[in-house]
């Protein structure tokens, strides 16, 4: 009996539901959306038995009118992860998943942006899995707060007050941890109340009892100490690969910053400081937050294309 499109993503939905928390199925839900108002429209493909290559081709292009390389390749890796589990239920001949090509970036460009929604994917399941681990409170403050590596390597245990939920940035040279702009860098930062919790359960319970080599104790911390950038990096280009948070890269790029899902910490950064943007935060009030100029956030950090700007201005306008 011919499974049509519609149910075989209900399917793939159900057979996930115990081990994707809810946003990260909502989210697989949204992509596999698209795929399957493409089939019903433009691919005139009505069951999944008649999907060949060609129609994902089709699809591919389709979708690439209006999608960066980033959210192209969330998309089409839920559409591989869907065609996967045809397979395995014998709907789909095994070739038809590897037709599935990922969109392919040479190298990391400092324009590499990571989808709001893929980074609210892989912060539940830290929530889910390792709540108030030390890649939680990594991943948790450069989203969040937009920090450079440099600014969150600085703090200290002391900087962090989460009962009235606020962080204090300080330039401190003198003990190796310097602030980019130096004592213009330093200011107060308020957090979520979600952040607030993460970073308590970390203090309270995960951080290693440790200190620095000048006797202060860092906020992010490992056995040895204050956490070295090399470790921020490999940890953020983990938990970013294509694989899930305890993955890794599944596709066997190597290095791992080969890897297609791959971003850097500067790149959630700059994402962050765009989605703040695209939020309609004051360009004013992020500045100071996050530590940079208008003109330069202008120039540097705001991803949004023209069409994404046009669109925020008439919801300001009521038009």
């Amino acid at each position: 009996m011919p499974v049509t499109i519609a149910e075989a993503i209900d399917a793939y939905l159900t057979d996930r539901q115990s081990e994707l928390s809810d946003s990260s199925l909502q989210n697989h839900r949204y992509q596999l959306k698209q795929f399957r108002l493409w089939c019903g429209g433009a691919g005139n493909v009505d069951n999944i038995e008649d999907l060949d290559p060609i129609d994902v081709s089709r699809f591919r292009r389709y979708r690439s009118q209006d999608l960066n390389s980033n959210t192209m390749y969330n998309q089409l890796g839920v559409l591989r992860l869907l065609l996967r589990f045809a397979h395995r239920m014998g709907w789909v001949e095994e070739s038809l998943p590897d037709s599935v090509v990922l969109p392919t970036r040479s190298g990391r460009s400092r324009d590499t942006d990571i989808d709001p929604d893929r980074v609210a994917s892989i912060l539940d399941d830290l929530e889910r899995y390792h709540y108030g681990s030390v890649n939680h409170v990594i991943l948790s403050l450069l989203w969040t707060a937009s920090l450079r590596i440099g600014a969150l390597r600085a703090l200290d245990v002391g900087d962090v007050h989460t009962g009235d939920q606020w962080m204090n940035m300080v330039h401190r040279p003198e003990t190796d941890t310097p602030l980019k702009n130096k004592g213009g860098s330093e200011r107060e930062i308020n957090l979520h109340g979600w952040v607030a919790d993460v970073l308590r359960a970390w203090i309270d319970d995960r951080r290693p009892g440790v200190q620095d080599s000048h006797s202060r104790e860092p906020l992010v911390a490992t056995q040895y100490g204050r956490i070295a950038r090399s470790s921020i990096r490999s940890r953020i280009y983990k938990l970013t690969a294509c694989g899930r948070v305890d993955a890794g890269c599944v596709c066997g790029s190597d290095p791992i910053t080969h890897c297609d899902g791959v971003v850097s910490p500067h790149d959630i950064r700059r994402s962050s400081i765009s989605a703040w943007l695209d939020d309609g935060t004051d360009p004013t009030l992020l500045s100071q937050r996050v530590d940079t100029s208008k003109s330069t956030m202008s120039k540097h950090y705001d991803i949004r294309d023209a069409t994404q700007k046009r669109e925020l201005r008439k919801d300001a306008f009521n038009m």
